[in-house]
């Protein structure tokens, strides 16, 4: 569980640097990887 939450405090902050510079088609299947985390 606290390994868990180390990768997403690491996932979050690469994901607050890198927000605005997201790969070309990436920004497309972003939604797609979001829905498939959280069912």
């Amino acid at each position: 569980e606290s390994l868990e939450r180390f990768l997403v405090s690491i996932f979050d902050t690469y994901n607050q640097k890198f927000l605005n510079r997201s790969h070309k088609g990436f920004q497309q299947v972003t939604d797609t990887l979001v829905s498939m985390f959280t069912e």
